[in-house]
């Protein structure tokens, strides 16, 4: 889902669809919870952000993808929200790995859970 060119001595990078893509993105009618559909946007654009090595392709790729969100129902205040959001972050810093002050306020990782382990032998019924 990439393509790559040469100009000069730089690599250009962006994102590329296949001509049978669908751009079949969650339908926000759907019955997710608001929180894993209003974060889809975000984690697109950024995924373009980090894509596209030229901010003019990121900017023509975005509306592209804005408008295939528009299709699937989305509220055009949740796609404004998160193209402003993603905009202001720089290309480095989309592809840098996130730091651990970053992650604050996310929700906690599952809790281990031990493997079932009864305290007494399997129930036999009475015969």
């Amino acid at each position: 889902d990439l393509t790559v060119s040469i100009t000069g001595y730089r690599l250009l990078t962006e994102n590329y669809y296949k001509p049978t893509h669908s751009h079949s993105y969650l339908d926000y009618t759907s019955s997710h919870p608001a929180s894993c559909k209003d974060t889809i946007p975000f984690s697109q654009f950024l995924r373009l952000r980090s894509i596209c090595a030229q901010h003019e392709v990121f900017h023509t790729r975005s509306s592209d993808m804005s408008s295939f969100f528009r299709i699937r129902g989305f509220p055009s205040s949740i796609i404004d929200e998160a193209l402003t959001r993603v905009s202001s972050i720089s290309r480095s810093s989309a592809l840098a790995p996130p730091s651990p002050h970053s992650q604050q306020g996310q929700r906690p990782p599952c809790p281990h859970l031990p493997p079932h382990q009864p305290s007494h032998t399997a129930y036999n019924p009475p015969t």
